[in-house]
């Protein structure tokens, strides 16, 4: 990444600002990012905020009528699941760029996000079910825009992927990475802090499309590296990708009591790990990857080796079941499918980890036409080969 400018920290921002741990813009008589989420100031009045150790909830205009603090699970409630209060959160997002504010109440915000929401509906939303399943991809465009009316986090995830998919369109509009980049950072603060209070009946639904959209942006964001004209950056593992599908099968875990009668049902029911069959008698294209396993194992401490050993078996079994119908539904479900074992050696840039995500990369080639693959196969290939000796270069010459 290019180097930060340097500034000067100022302390002067409004004190929901700093609950948020965002950047004031220290406009008065309301800043920037009151103005943008439709909440009360301090700038303006004093006695806006809610005491500092509670959680605040930031609404949008759509929703200010709610309560401005989140509501915490029902002490009744015996099936709501807590998140640990400092998540090792599986995304990462670039600071937002400057000037990406915009008043929720002016005529030109309105129509930005009148067009985001357009264009989530009629162009975004179908991409986004995993294959040929009309009822996933009604649901991504009926279901989720009803739960986002009153979900801050899942709004904001809404717009940021639209406005993401409308720079893959219009990538002369200087205007769209600014608007991505600020509903996004909005959606990771509101989500992170929803998960903090709990998944409930009430926002397991919400949650659970949050982060699958979040793992969305994350596999598109990769498309737009090194585009030209920018300043060329060294490679780097697409790890993000990784953690952030991994983040979507925590919160189905967790929100699935809620899920299966919700009307976001069919969104689940259409991901690939359903079908999933791994029987031995499968043909083995991609079993040249596992070997001299064996040999690698002795090098690990004894309590690791049978982990290790599940998750590379698993993640190559998986490849054969996706190559032997190599559907959009069956390759783009690999990064959910894995388990964090796998994830962890690719953190580490472990070799034979490295082998196989390049193999799962080179099959998105056959899924290429979707706007949030584009180009990357191509991209993740050639990085990830630069990082292999002439040995696993040659196991996986086929890429």
């Amino acid at each position: 990444m290019p180097p930060r400018r340097s500034h000067k920290k100022s302390r002067a921002g409004c004190q929901r600002c700093k609950l948020r741990k965002v950047k004031c813009d220290e406009a008065h008589p309301i800043c920037g990012n009151c103005t943008k989420h439709g909440v009360p100031c301090d700038f303006d009045d004093p006695s806006a905020l809610s005491p500092p150790n509670s959680l605040v909830r930031y609404t949008t205009p759509s929703s200010s009528s709610n309560s401005s603090s989140t509501p915490k699970p029902s002490p009744s409630s015996s099936t709501s699941h807590q998140f640990p209060p400092s998540p090792n959160l599986p995304f990462h997002l670039d600071p937002p760029l400057p000037s990406t504010t915009l008043s929720p109440y002016s005529p030109t915000s309105r129509a930005t996000e009148l067009r985001l929401l357009h264009t989530y509906t009629t162009l975004t939303a179908p991409t986004l079910a995993w294959g040929d399943t009309p009822p996933a991809a009604l649901a991504w465009q009926l279901a989720v825009p009803n739960l986002a009316f009153n979900t801050p986090c899942l709004m904001d995830a809404l717009l940021a992927i639209a406005a993401l998919h409308l720079r893959a369109l219009t990538p002369s509009d200087p205007s769209l990475p600014r608007l991505f980049h600020a509903y996004m950072a909005s959606a990771l603060s509101s989500y992170t802090a929803t998960l903090h209070s709990g998944v409930t009946a009430e926002n397991g639904p919400a949650l659970f499309a949050t982060a699958a959209l979040i793992a969305f942006q994350a596999s598109a964001s990769r498309r737009f590296l090194n585009e030209p004209g920018s300043e060329a950056e060294p490679y780097s593992l697409p790890t993000q990708w990784f953690h952030a599908f991994q983040g979507v099968k925590t919160v189905v875990i967790a929100a699935w009591p809620f899920l299966r009668s919700s009307d976001i049902r069919p969104i689940i029911s259409a991901q690939p790990a359903l079908a999933l069959d791994l029987h031995p008698s499968r043909p083995a294209f991609f079993d040249d990857l596992l070997v001299g396993l064996d040999e690698q194992l002795l090098s690990l401490e004894e309590g690791e080796r049978d982990e290790t050993r599940r998750a590379y078996e698993h993640s190559v079994a998986y490849l054969n079941w996706a190559h032997a119908r190599p559907e959009k539904a069956r390759i783009v479900g690999f990064p959910a499918t894995v388990s964090r074992r796998f994830i962890e050696l690719v953190d580490r840039a472990d070799s034979r980890a490295l082998a196989v995500i390049a193999s799962f990369f080179a099959m998105t080639r056959a899924v290429d036409g979707a706007w949030w693959l584009s180009g990357v196969a191509r991209k993740e290939v050639r990085g990830i080969l630069g990082l292999l000796d002439e040995e696993w270069r040659e196991r996986v010459g086929w890429a």
